[in-house]
Parts: C-alpha cells; sequence; structure tokens
C-alpha cells in the first residue's frame, strides 16, 4: 500500500522517488470504516505549495485529492485493485481493502517475522539475552532486560537475523519453578517472586530510563517489582499483562490444534474482528518505530492492545461456531504469528499450551 501510494504521489507531481518521503500507512488513523490511512499529502503539501491551488489551508485536501486520482487511474490499469479510495477532512488518504486483501492480510500475519520484519529469519547469530539474576539492584536488571530487547529488535531489521529458537514453550518459569536457595541479590530475590517473563514485560513496559522506586504504570504495576512489593506481576490473573500476553498466545495456538482435531471453529461479528485485523495491519509499523526508537514500551503496549482485541474476539457474546472443519482458523492464525514474535523480541516465553 505505501509503494502504490507513493507511486501515485511521484506521477501526481512528477517527482523523483527520493523525493517522496516514506510514510506508514495506519490502521489507527482512518476514518469512516477505512481500514488504513496515510498521512503522506499533508507531508507532501507544504513541499508543493506552489503546485497547488490556493487557499494554502486547502493544501493538504488538494495534495491528497491528486493522488487519490492517480491511484484511480492505476487502478484502471490492473495496478491497483483497492475497494475504495477516499479523501478526509484532515487531507489524509484512507483506503479499503477487498475482503481477498483481507483475507490475505491475515494469512501473511500468520508468519510473524516474516510479516513484522520483511526478512526471513534464518541466519547465524545468537540473540542477547542477559542472566537477570547476576544483577544487584532490581533497576540493574531493569536495565539488562531493556538493553536485550533494544538490541533483539535492532538484530530482527538486521540483513540476516539469527533464527528465533525452537517452538513450543511451556509455562515454567527458571526462577519461579527453581532453586530459591541461589536468588540472594534484590534482583534476584524478585525474579523468585514474579518470574522472569513477568519480570522482563515489567521492565520494558514503561517508558522512563530511570524510573522512580515507587513509580507504577497501571494499578498495582510498580515499575522496579520487588520480593517486598510484586504487585500484579506475581498473579496468574488479567491484572499481569504479561501473563494475559502469554495466555492469548496459549489460546490462539491452541485453536488451531482445536481445528485440526475437527472441533467448531470460532467465528465472531465483524465488530470484533474489524479490530483485531486493524491492530494486525499496525503490526510491522509499530515494530519498525519501536526499533527505530529504540523504545521496548512501544512494542510492549502494541502487543497489549492486540492480545486485548484477540479476547474480545474469542468471548464475543454473538459469536458463533462455524461448521465443523480441519482447516486452520485464520485470524487465530495470524494473532499468534504476531503475539508470539513480539514475545521473542522482548525475551519472554510463549506457552502453546492452555
Amino acid at each position: 500500500m505505501e509503494a502504490l501510494v507513493r507511486e501515485a504521489a511521484v506521477r501526481a507531481f512528477g517527482l523523483s522517488a527520493d523525493a517522496v518521503p516514506f510514510v506508514w500507512p495506519r490502521s489507527d488513523h482512518a476514518g469512516e470504516g477505512a481500514d488504513a490511512a496515510t498521512a503522506l499529502p499533508p507531508r507532501l503539501a507544504g513541499a508543493l505549495a506552489d503546485r497547488l491551488p490556493p487557499p494554502r489551508s486547502g493544501h493538504r485536501t488538494a495534495a491528497a485529492t491528486r493522488i487519490a486520482e492517480r491511484l484511480s487511474d492505476m487502478r484502471d490499469e490492473g495496478a491497483v485493485d483497492f475497494d475504495r479510495v477516499f479523501v478526509d477532512g484532515r487531507g489524509f488518504l484512507n483506503i479499503t481493502l477487498t475482503a481477498r486483501q483481507r483475507e490475505a492480510l491475515l494469512t501473511e500475519a500468520a508468519d510473524g517475522p516474516r510479516y513484522l520484519t520483511g526478512r526471513a529469519w534464518d541466519g547465524a547469530g545468537t540473540w542477547p539475552i542477559s542472566a537477570l539474576h547476576e544483577a544487584g539492584p532490581v533497576a540493574q536488571a531493569r536495565r539488562l532486560a531493556r538493553a536485550d530487547a533494544r538490541a533483539r529488535l535492532l538484530l530482527a531489521f538486521g540483513p540476516q537475523p539469527p533464527p528465533p529458537g525452537p517452538d513450543g514453550a511451556s509455562w515454567r518459569d527458571p526462577y519461579l519453578d527453581g532453586d530459591h536457595r541461589e536468588l540472594i541479590t534484590p534482583a534476584a530475590r524478585a525474579l523468585g517472586a514474579i518470574g522472569e517473563d513477568s519480570a522482563r514485560v515489567a521492565f520494558c513496559r514503561s517508558v522512563p530510563e530511570r524510573p522512580r522506586d515507587t513509580e507504577t504504570t497501571g494499578r498495582d504495576l510498580p515499575v522496579l517489582p520487588s520480593a517486598e512489593y510484586p504487585g500484579a506481576w506475581a498473579r496468574l490473573t488479567d491484572a499481569n499483562p504479561a501473563f494475559r500476553l502469554r495466555y492469548a498466545h496459549a489460546h490462539a495456538v491452541s485453536m488451531l490444534r482445536w481445528a485440526t482435531e475437527g472441533a467448531p471453529t470460532h467465528t465472531a461479528c465483524p465488530g470484533h474482528t474489524d479490530p483485531v485485523r486493524g491492530l494486525l495491519f499496525d503490526g510491522p509499523s509499530v515494530l519498525d518505530t519501536a526499533a527505530r526508537r529504540e523504545e521496548p514500551h512501544i512494542l510492549v503496549r502494541y502487543l497489549e492492545a492486540l492480545a486485548s482485541a484477540y479476547d474480545e474476539w474469542r468471548t464475543c457474546p454473538v459469536s458463533v461456531p462455524a461448521e465443523r472443519t480441519t482447516a486452520e482458523p485464520v485470524l487465530p492464525a495470524a494473532v499468534a504469528g504476531v503475539l508470539r514474535t513480539g514475545l521473542f523480541l522482548l525475551g519472554v516465553s510463549a506457552p502453546t499450551r492452555l
């Protein structure tokens, strides 16, 4: 979509490809039922003021209209097959996908690494993962976890990322289920209280690099959980964002397994399907932003939004079981692929069974 809009802008204004900035289309920018919107026209409007009709206040809309017209020409040529393209009052170009494109989006998202990064993870190398229990203060363990996440994000976009490791993670935790006699330092004792996976999510969830000791990122979610005050990070409930993310992945993978065993698949109303698909659409741009800015909290909050949307989809009160089939449900496969990849980049395991 980005490439086609870029080509339309080149045609509309006779620009070179290098003169058109890269702008991610985003589902969360879309309006009026569109699947995505791009802010490329407003980005171009200032530089093209001399080519656009007055008044200046309408340059954004004028630029977007010109690009939309070129997209229409490209559709007539068979190069574009979007269902609808329109301009809103912000000067954003809104695009509605066809049913085939929406299905293809879910199918592509099931291959999380390739979908999110545009690269197949098939090279040699080692993904960095620090031994958090070797830290002294909890703040030091937090710095290690955040450094791991940043390095893994950058490595994922490298020319030849290493393989993501074996599938089939369990719920067992090396600290919760291990020997606590060696957990001596404050950081190690905190890991013994909440586990490594919850710790890595907790450490990457907040924005400040040097948070206050009493800072939280939500109700009972300390930024620096300790053995004395682990907060909700020690609970296996929805109050713990780490548990919620891992449970959503386990449920999505279980749905795939149930489908192959002949169990009825789940079909929810479009009102709950569209938000999930929209978040999946935004996955590549979110991951690119998190890696480029080296801010792992962007990835954590995105995964939480996706897990929440998936929970609403699977518990939709008007959902109905589809006909018994051995085909894999497309939406759970897409959610599992993206969640598994995102959790892996945070250094967090993704259980495959409930």
